[in-house]
């Protein structure tokens, strides 16, 4: 089982006047500000507050936290979460298969996972590589999700949709748009939408995403054209 991650907040609240930066008062040591915790560096050098990353290569490989976004073998496409143990696939603005402004429609053919209902598998041209009457290239979640298994992103191929849950939690709820450390997810749209792979309960039309403009989940119809962030590791 994941750890969980803290919440980014370093400030606390201060009812009914707003924020309190010095956090000071009766009630702020009961706020999540005094309770954060920053598992290795007491600093921001592997991420902004109590978060925990670490760089990962095109190889796999670790690389220090000045390493620079790149294809290369020793370059940087991969972020590790040091508390919950995930690696996270890093977005990219070249036009190629992780570009941050492909989008995806929600589709799942596994009845063990999808919520009693596929999705949609064909939403035209919103990602790279997009062909008329080429399912493998078409621009849906288990698409996208294939194909960089294919690449062997970071060195594997077990890559997969994230549950709500791990989602939800490399949002940084001190910032907005986007609400999340752009030092170790760079490429993060400020109004990015993010499909989950966690399907609706209470209607199988719908699946959930993350709204990384301010930071909250909800549930969607799956036939809408979101952005996706992949993960693998956990559960």
């Amino acid at each position: 089982m994941s750890h969980l991650n803290d919440t980014g907040l370093n400030w606390g609240g201060s009812y009914p006047l707003g924020n309190n930066p010095d956090c000071t008062g009766e009630t702020i040591g009961a706020q999540d500000r005094s309770h954060g915790r920053d598992v290795t560096h007491n600093d921001n050098s592997d991420g902004h507050a109590g978060f925990s990353f670490t760089k990962i290569a095109n190889s796999g490989a670790e690389l220090p936290a000045s390493a620079t976004l790149g294809s290369g073998p020793g370059q940087w496409a991969c972020t590790r979460d040091n508390v919950t143990g995930l690696i996270w696939e890093v977005k990219t603005s070249d036009g190629g298969l992780r570009d941050q402004n492909d989008s995806y429609y929600w589709y799942n053919t596994d009845p063990s996972t999808n919520g009693g209902a596929d999705g949609y598998d064909n939403s035209g041209n919103t990602c790279e590589g997009y062909t008329v009457g080429q399912p493998a290239t078409y621009c849906n979640t288990q698409a996208f999700t294939a194909r960089v298994n294919g690449a062997g992103l970071c060195g594997h191929t077990d890559w997969r949709m994230p549950t709500v849950k791990e989602l939800e939690g490399i949002v940084s709820f001190d910032r907005v748009g986007p609400a999340i450390d752009t030092t170790y997810f760079p490429n993060t749209p400020a109004g990015s939408v993010v499909w989950s792979g966690s399907p609706g309960a209470d209607y199988s039309g719908y699946a959930w995403y993350v709204y990384f403009n301010y930071g909250h989940s909800n549930g969607y119809h799956r036939n809408d054209n979101f952005q996706v962030r992949l993960v693998r590791g956990g559960q």
